[in-house]
């Protein structure tokens, strides 16, 4: 079957009823015990899939984290001044000075020492940053110590940044298909999403599957569509048609025949994902806010085939 998978240039999103008789057709389901990511769960009523957050949190955040923090805190000891230790320095250089002067025996560099030891110091006889900058200047470093801090700050920004996802970003609430209701629905970040099955909008490119619902503007004052990003199926990236395909096929067929369709056990519950501090926590008043968001469809269908829709991916 061949769907609109364009890579990166997949920007709007189709029905994903739109191929439901080519899967039904195409595409031969087999029942597991263990029926393989994306699938978290699968009982009589839900079944739920994860996003691959935790995959790319494991393998390219936390590495980069580390990497970007080693080299911070390397250049930030090389590059970081002793104010104590100038001070010292200088105070003893101009003591020098005054001992060659003394002695009246100064050597041809005796002007530049004083020179160099004296912008080092305020008139309190400390280094300050204003006078550390102003001495750099004097030895013409000015520039290579500049250089350095932007070299810093393109290692010490990111870190800073990925220290914050890694303990901010809570784990990703699933994706639930309920067959009873034939309706699809989540959450992100206290926004409730939800749509009828039929309704639901499709991408799938590189980063995997990715679900167009109609999702809580900010302080639930009305509605958009969202896409949930990053529903992978064990790959990190590069995903390809074939590996959308079969996960696609699993939900419908249990949508179509249930839970025995999928799995040959009662019920499947993976374990969640660790190195997590978080959950993103079920929102209140949640039931209500689903029916909601339902009957707020509006043009759901028509807004994401003609609109490239935001989506939830941090």
């Amino acid at each position: 079957m061949k769907r609109r998978f364009w890579g990166i240039f997949t920007t709007k999103a189709q029905p994903f009823s739109k191929w439901w008789q080519e899967f039904r057709s195409e595409v031969i389901v087999i029942p597991m015990e263990d029926p393989l990511d994306p699938i978290v769960s699968v009982d009589d009523k839900v079944l739920t899939v994860r996003t691959g957050y935790h995959n790319r949190r494991d393998t390219i955040l936390i590495p980069l984290m580390l990497l970007f923090s080693f080299f911070s805190i390397y250049m930030l000891n090389d590059w970081l001044p002793d104010f104590e230790s100038k001070q010292e320095y200088a105070h003893e250089m101009l003591e020098y000075v005054e001992q060659q002067r003394a002695l009246r025996d100064p050597s041809y560099r005796t002007d530049d020492i004083e020179k160099r030891a004296s912008a080092l110091l305020n008139e309190n006889g400390e280094v300050t940053w204003a006078t550390y900058l102003r001495a750099k200047e004097i030895e013409g470093e000015l520039g290579y110590f500049l250089t350095g801090f932007l070299l810093l700050c393109f290692f010490l920004l990111p870190s800073i940044a990925m220290w914050l996802i890694f303990f901010l970003k809570p784990r990703d609430a699933e994706v639930y298909f309920d067959r009873q209701r034939q309706i699809v629905y989540s959450w992100r970040h206290g926004r409730v999403g939800a749509a009828y099955f039929d309704k639901m909008g499709l991408i799938e490119n590189q980063v995997g599957i990715n679900i167009v619902l109609q999702f809580e503007n900010k302080k639930q004052k009305g509605y958009r569509p969202m896409a949930i990003v990053g529903i992978d199926t064990g790959k990190l990236a590069f995903h390809t048609e074939a590996d959308t395909t079969y996960p696609l096929a699993q939900i419908l067929a249990f949508m179509d025949h249930g839970k025995e369709a999928v799995i040959t056990v009662p019920s499947f519950k993976r374990k969640p994902a660790k190195l997590f501090w978080r959950v993103d926590p079920k929102p209140d008043n949640f039931e209500a806010r689903v029916d909601a968001a339902l009957k707020a469809e509006g043009d759901l269908v028509h807004h994401y085939q003609t609109h490239r829709p935001k989506g939830h991916a941090i």
